[in-house]
């Protein structure tokens, strides 16, 4: 039978048919923070040493570095820009590609460019210590080390950054690493243009000649063969062009003229009197005449009817009839006399003008078979002006160019001088080492609370050992404060009845003779004990035993500590009382009293000179019987269980046995052996307590427990 008490001793099995399951919430699954920070409390003088070392050593280490100098200068890759020519038809700009980009950082890294800014920075800073007796080679490889050159992300922008001890030397070579490359850069662009321009120049003066020369041929075979043309055309075509106009012209002129005279003879065969005549030929003399003509037809008519016919003005009419009549023949016959002469003028020179056609036209057919030879000529030299106006226009171009031309990148910002060191970054160094001395402290809780085995909190004992928490017993020097103590901690709790300290123990007590069932009128011994030595079980039993005989309860102190006799020692009992009322003596005459309490100590004045044991079970189920009879409370002092064995035996002789633990220091394996002994013996184990805690330490026995809340209770303490 396991006699250890529960913690309810009427509370329900939780294997009863009827108890209700436990409840659980999410709660449960998340650290308790309150047990954390009582965790944390608990170690503070751990936490802030630590924390203070890491941050002596971080500092320590920070001062000790030799301090290095970060200065950053940029380029941006491809800047845009507006051209008042077209400067990138001989030297075009980089396109715009991620390759590229980072082609241009391969550059920068590259050892001429480092030999560039080595030569420059020698010549501005002969007498530095970089400088000063290396060679120029040493020197591009030291300075190719401090820079560190890189893209930034997935920018166009590139980073140089240099690093030295000297802030003002990192700041000038990051400047050179930038300007001597965008110079170099524009060097080779500008280098190009010159080279293409010169070449140009020369291939230019080249072509014209050539053009020059294609060009003369040409005019010399149009000459040659007759070939001079006008706005595109042949003499020959534009002397054929004009003679088949004239011919047209001439042709519409016979025609016209051909037709009048023909016209003019068909009247007169006709038989017409002259008149339609006239007005065919257009004449107006003939008109006048046709028209006197008819005055002397009626002249004469008028005679004809009046006068015969000899008569001289009849005779004179008709004879001036007869005149006008010829006259109208005559001016008939003369005009198509002139009719006739006008018709073969028009036929003779329409005649002439197809003779010169003839001859034109052959002409032109001995122009056209000299025009495949012109053709080729023409091309040639069509071709050798093309060529030459596309070199000229070329060089044009490239002669604008001159002081225009741009590098592929340009600068996007110098560096300056760092005012503070990139290494030891002290503001970073001081974070760390605030964070790194924070979690080092941490984990130096962490790692005190994994290696100590010692019980520390109501916690350790009621989950971890399964027993019942009887209380906690403060260090006296933890609840004096400022105060020194200047009496034996058993005498303090006389002269300080309502201290903290002597609160403990009523505490203790009032767990032991509350805590269970018991017949009225017997008295009830209680056992402490514990498993090592020097771990305050006599302390405890002493000021348990004093603290109840104060309180006005016949209390009786057996010490059973027969090698120690720490309580026989500590108030002074000068009686082997122990061993005499075991061998049958009075109790009365045995019993030592301590004045101050009025407290009775059975004890001894001397240590075992036998190897005989007298705490047997019988001797000591009568001792126990016989105390009940004659006090109220017995508080019997034990041997270390670990050590001595008939401790057990005096354990398992009493009503309730405490096991008290040293706090901090005796480990949790002690504290189980000294359990499971105390079972094997059958002894009544109503629970743990807890001795010599520092209460300074906040809430060092959990949360759960009364010191959590000590601070709370000043006012309710005297010491």
């Amino acid at each position: 039978m396991i006699n250890i008490e529960t913690f309810d001793e009427d509370r329900p099995s939780a294997d009863a048919p009827d108890a209700p399951g436990p409840t659980r919430n999410w709660r449960d699954f998340l650290p308790d923070p309150q047990a954390a920070w009582t965790v944390f409390r608990r170690h503070l003088v751990l936490f802030f040493t630590v924390f203070a070392l890491m941050v002596a050593a971080t500092a320590a280490w920070t001062l000790y570095q030799t301090p290095v100098y970060a200065a950053r200068s940029s380029l941006l890759v491809r800047p845009q820009a507006d051209e008042v020519v077209d400067v990138k038809a001989v030297t075009p700009d980089l396109p715009a590609t991620s390759d590229i980009v980072n082609t241009q950082v391969r550059l920068m890294q590259s050892p001429t460019l480092a030999l560039l800014v080595a030569q420059r920075y020698a010549a501005l800073h002969p007498n530095d210590p970089l400088v000063q007796g290396r060679g120029l080679v040493d020197i591009a490889s030291t300075v190719s080390k401090m820079a560190f050159i890189s893209r930034v992300a997935s920018t166009y922008v590139i980073e140089v950054e240099v690093n030295s001890q000297d802030a003002k030397q990192a700041a000038e070579i990051a400047n050179l690493y930038v300007t001597e490359f965008v110079g170099s850069d524009k060097a080779t662009k500008v280098q190009a243009n010159a080279a293409a321009d010169d070449w140009l120049r020369r291939r230019t003066a080249e072509l014209a000649r050539e053009a020059t020369a294609a060009d003369a041929a040409l005019q010399e075979y149009k000459i040659r063969n007759g070939l001079i043309s006008t706005e595109g055309a042949t003499l020959s075509e534009q002397e054929i062009s004009t003679l088949n106009q004239q011919i047209a012209s001439a042709e519409a002129e016979l025609a016209e003229k051909q037709g009048r005279l023909a016209s003019a003879r068909r009247q007169l065969e006709q038989g017409s009197g002259g008149a339609d005549v006239g007005a065919a030929l257009g004449s107006g003399t003939i008109g006048t005449l046709r028209t006197r003509e008819a005055e002397a037809s009626a002249k004469v008519a008028q005679l004809s009817s009046r006068y015969g016919e000899k008569y001289p003005d009849l005779v004179k009419a008709r004879s001036e009839l007869s005149a006008i009549k010829a006259d109208i023949q005559s001016e008939i016959d003369r005009i198509l006399s002139n009719l006739q002469a006008e018709v073969n003028v028009a036929s003779s020179r329409l005649s002439s003008l197809r003779d010169s056609r003839a001859r034109s036209t052959g002409t032109l057919s001995r122009n056209n078979a000299a025009q495949v030879g012109l053709l080729a000529l023409q091309r040639r030299a069509d071709a050798a002006k093309a060529i030459y106006e596309t070199f000229l226009n070329r060089s044009r171009e490239t002669n604008a160019q001159q002081g225009l031309q741009r590098a592929d990148t340009r600068v996007d910002s110098y560096a300056t001088v760092p005012s503070e060191p990139d290494f030891p970054n002290r503001r970073l160094a001081a974070a760390l080492g605030l964070v790194g001395g924070i979690l080092a402290g941490l984990g130096a809780i962490a790692l005190a609370e994994y290696l100590q085995g010692g019980v520390r909190t109501k916690a350790d004992v009621e989950q971890r050992l399964g027993v019942r928490y009887a209380g906690a017993v403060p260090a006296l020097a933890s609840t004096l404060g400022s105060l020194r103590l200047t009496e034996p901690v058993h005498d303090y709790i006389v002269s300080h009845p309502f201290s903290a300290f002597a609160e403990s123990f009523r505490s203790l007590r009032t767990f032991l003779l509350l805590g269970s069932r018991h017949a009225p009128g017997v008295g009830r011994a209680l056992a402490i004990t514990s498993a090592l030595p020097q771990e305050g079980k006599t302390t405890t039993a002493l000021c348990l035993a004093r603290t109840s005989a104060l309180g006005g309860v016949a209390t009786v102190l057996v010490d059973c500590d027969l090698r120690r006799r720490g309580a026989s020692v500590a108030l002074g009992n000068d009686r082997n009382g122990l061993y005499n009322v075991l061998e049958g003596g009075a109790l009365d005459d045995n019993l030592f009293l301590d004045a101050a309490t009025g407290l009775y100590v059975l004890g001894t004045d001397q240590a075992p000179t036998s190897a005989i044991d007298p705490l047997n079970a019988a001797s000591m189920g009568k001792l126990v019987a016989a105390l009940r009879q004659r006090f109220q409370v017995i508080v019997i002092d034990t041997a270390p269980l670990l050590g001595v064995a008939d401790a057990r035996v005096v354990a398992a002789s009493a009503d309730r046995t405490i096991l008290i633990t040293r706090w901090g220091k005796t480990s949790i394996r002690a504290t189980e052996a000294a359990i499971d002994m105390l079972i094997a013996a059958n002894a009544k184990l109503s629970g743990i307590a807890l001795t010599q805690v520092d209460i300074r330490r906040h809430a060092s026995t959990g949360y759960s427990d009364s010191y959590s809340y000590h601070k709370r209770f000043r006012g309710y303490y005297a010491n």
